[in-house]
């Protein structure tokens, strides 16, 4: 049986709580370094690796890692960084700044780091300008 959203989101939820201790901030800044989004937020997390893994498997998912805007959005983890006092002062800007633009559409791109941790890179994608 499929999970339901809502039951997705919990999923997300329970396991960043699980892992909070274990996530780390490697970069915050307005200008993501690989081109693509000028002026964007970027958000580049260190994370477990068995974190996305298990969030698959418990959405009946067997091999590879999950949608990363779509764990992005239903971890909350915008939330969970920004009300917690472990990571503030880290990064290039303010944490609370680059995560006042990553609520809405993102890019979430993943780079293995070994067997145990993960690179999770979460870029805003900015609002068409008129």
């Amino acid at each position: 049986m499929k999970p339901t959203k809502k039951h997705q989101s919990t999923i997300a939820k329970e396991l960043v709580d699980k892992y909070f201790d274990q996530i780390e901030i490697e970069y915050t800044d307005f200008d993501f370094p690989y081109g693509g989004f000028p002026d964007s937020a970027y958000l580049q997390l260190n994370v477990p690796t068995e974190m996305l893994l298990q969030y698959n498997r418990k959405r009946n998912k067997k091999r590879g890692l999950p949608r990363g805007a779509k764990f992005w959005k239903e971890s909350d983890l915008v939330e969970r960084l920004r009300n917690s006092d472990k990571y503030h002062g880290q990064g290039n800007n303010p944490l609370s700044d680059i995560l006042d633009y990553l609520h809405g559409d993102v890019q979430v791109e993943y780079e293995k780091l070994s067997t145990e941790r993960i690179r999770i890179m979460i870029i805003e994608i900015p609002e068409p300008s008129e």
